[in-house]
């Protein structure tokens, strides 16, 4: 399969970017498109903003959204096989329905408990991401909800705490089979 893509789901500081990373690193040589959704958004569409907080606090939520299903769009159509880290709430119910039966796409959900993600999340020196300015509470229950659509992927990894990324990426690349 010459335009195959494998996307990279998870909630908010689950670990899709360093999974992202760690996958780069053991990649099969014909697979070059390694991306992460929010970087794309803020290359595309972030000039003058200097994170992604900035830029949603700026257009809203609605407006990323949709810049966020249009990127995701335009990825998918290049052209080559690709891994792109989504963002944490790209894959909403609409999405999901509409790529879920895709021959072309793999769906991995990288599982992680929300006190993991929360600790990651909110660790000194990290970039407050825009979610967590809601606040714990708000958070946790964006995570129930997102939980509806996430187990719904067959194909999992769990990043718990402690776990190692490149065993992670290994057991990422030891289920992709052509």
């Amino acid at each position: 399969m010459n335009n195959f893509k494998i996307l990279i789901a998870g909630f908010s500081g689950s670990g899709k970017t360093s999974l992202l990373q760690a996958a780069r690193d053991l990649a099969p040589s014909d697979w070059e498109e390694f991306s992460d959704l929010d970087q794309l958004i803020l290359k595309s569409r972030g000039k003058g903003f200097r994170d992604l907080a900035s830029l949603i606090e700026a257009h809203g939520w609605e407006k990323f959204r949709l810049w966020e299903r249009q990127e995701l769009e335009g990825w998918l159509k290049e052209d080559g096989k690709g891994v792109l880290a989504l963002g944490g709430g790209t894959l909403s119910p609409l999405v999901w329905e509409l790529f879920r039966s895709s021959r072309k796409i793999k769906f991995c959900y990288l599982e992680s408990d929300f006190e993991t993600c929360w600790q990651r999340l909110t660790q000194e020196g990290e970039e407050k991401r825009p979610l967590v300015l809601r606040g714990k509470a708000e958070l946790m229950k964006v995570y129930s909800e997102r939980l509806l659509v996430f187990e719904q992927i067959p194909w999992k990894l769990r990043n718990s705490e402690g776990a190692e990324l490149k065993q992670l990426a290994r057991e990422f690349w030891q289920e992709i089979t052509f």
